[in-house]
């Protein structure tokens, strides 16, 4: 097994990312790494404990193409009003952060299929269906800390598997770029520490085609049997003391099933009893979970835990319990499944009691057209006009300083404060909605999803042309 890693042949090909540096002479693989790669043919590779995967690179060439689509994808599909709707200051700082992670990740695969070709192994290509995670603007955010945190435990588990020291610094490229990943989405969660733990916890690549396979679809042999697959079933967040609720293949009921949770820098499981499966005290950040049939703690140690036979697992789910002001300021609203598990299953059966409550109603909604929106603006004050209050000007932005009707970019670049003249502080929730999110400090946001506030945007980005959807 000590060459078994998906990602040792592409560092023992392409040591180097040819993108940012020349290639130079490396010292040369061992015999049975450059075997593995250049040698063994398709119907060998479950001849042998050493030879048990078809071509290492191609796992890692699959998973970052896993990773560049879901956020190729996911920017397609979303629109500036529905990164405002899931609670972000400014629909700028989650598209600006998920295209650099998209280009990056892009650049990652780029590499990796180089390596291949190179060696005279034609490249995978994999269709991915990601339907399930990208439903809204929230459950992208969730489900991207998940696939980024995949990521991070695929490279860390792999690094101990190189015998030649020079090619862990092509791994630790990738793999500090993805820990910065990991941390910029923990802050866009809204309630996340960017950076939870000192330590990660480290995945084999059977347990990380468990959680990236759900996502797969068609042909994409990757020569490896995954782990089977397990999801965390809790709704809402969860919070150290709840009892963990989870789906697997297979798995019905709790008798003689303990869960094992693994959070980073423990030396081994919490295990427990399934059916008494609390989240431990102090738990902050990602956490792992399996499911064995053993009350023997699993360790964690990806080495050893290959050994260790599992039930099913391993799932992945966050427990924000010390968020980051940061995540708060970046993102006004947390409410999404914090689980973030990776899981498409929906027909294995529920393990355990859910005791989170329903989700809240939705809220109301405004006229659907911006016409329609603005036609109900036309009986206020418009530019220049004084004014004692936002709710009286067609912009909804009554000028802070000023005391008179503007728009809401106008408002915050003459020196007036931005808008909500007669409050306490300035009110930002049109300019908000309209992507400005430079606000004098203290100003605070009123409902976005009220009407009188969505026919004010609408009908500032009608005058101004600015971008601008009213939620439906």
């Amino acid at each position: 097994m000590r060459y078994s890693s998906p990602f040792l042949a592409v560092l023992a090909a392409t040591p180097l990312l040819a993108s940012a540096r020349p290639v130079v002479t490396r010292a040369a693989a061992s015999a049975n790494v450059a075997l593995v790669f250049r040698e063994c043919p398709k119907n060998l590779h479950n001849a042998a404990p050493h030879l048990t995967f078809l071509t290492p690179t191609e796992f890692a060439n699959v998973l970052e193409q896993l990773e560049a689509s879901f956020y190729q994808q996911g920017l397609a599909k979303f629109q500036p009003a529905d990164f405002i709707a899931a609670g972000f200051a400014s629909p700028t700082i989650p598209t600006q952060i998920l295209t650099t992670i998209q280009s990056d990740e892009a650049a990652h695969d780029t590499f990796i299929q180089a390596a291949l070709t190179v060696n005279g192994v034609t490249p995978l290509t994999c269709t991915f269906d990601f339907t399930s995670g990208l439903t809204d603007v929230a459950t992208m955010a969730a489900t991207a800390r998940v696939v980024e945190y995949v990521g991070v435990a695929a490279y860390s588990g792999a690094a101990n598997l190189l015998d030649v020291p020079e090619f862990l610094d092509a791994a630790a490229s990738i793999l500090t770029v993805e820990a910065r990943h990991q941390s910029l989405l923990n802050v866009l969660s809204g309630t996340g520490a960017a950076i939870p733990s000192p330590f990660d916890v480290g995945f084999t690549p059977q347990e990380v085609l468990s959680i990236a396979g759900g996502f797969i679809t068609g042909p994409c042999d990757l020569g490896l049997n995954a782990t089977t697959s397990l999801a965390v079933t809790n709704k809402g967040a969860i919070a150290p003391g709840d009892l963990l609720t989870v789906s697997a293949t297979g798995v019905a009921g709790t008798d003689n099933l303990f869960c094992n949770i693994i959070i980073g820098g423990a030396n081994a499981s919490v295990n427990l009893p399934l059916a008494q499966c609390n989240v431990p005290a102090g738990t902050n950040g990602p956490v792992a979970l399996w499911i064995t049939s053993d009350a023997t703690p699993i360790p964690n140690d990806v080495v050893a835990r290959a050994t260790v036979p599992t039930v099913a697992g391993p799932a992945i789910f966050f427990v924000d319990s010390v968020p980051d002001a940061l995540s708060q300021l970046v993102r006004s609203t947390g409410a999404t499944n914090a689980t973030g598990t990776a899981s498409t299953n929906t027909t294995t059966p529920t393990v355990g009691t859910d005791n989170n409550s329903a989700p809240p109603p939705p809220p109301p909604t405004a006229p659907k057209s911006i016409a329609a929106l603005a036609a109900l603006q036309t009986g206020k004050k418009t530019v220049f006009d004084t004014c004692g209050a936002d709710v009286e000007c067609q912009q909804g932005c009554c000028g802070f300083a000023s005391g008179k009707c503007a728009g809401p970019d106008v408002a915050q670049s003459n020196g007036s404060g931005g808008c909500g003249h007669g409050d306490a502080a300035p009110n930002c929730a049109v300019a908000t909605l309209l992507g400005f999110s430079d606000c004098v400090a203290g100003g605070v946001k009123g409902d976005l999803q009220a009407p009188d506030v969505q026919q004010a945007a609408a009908f500032a980005a009608q005058l101004d042309n600015l971008p601008f959807t009213p939620t439906k």
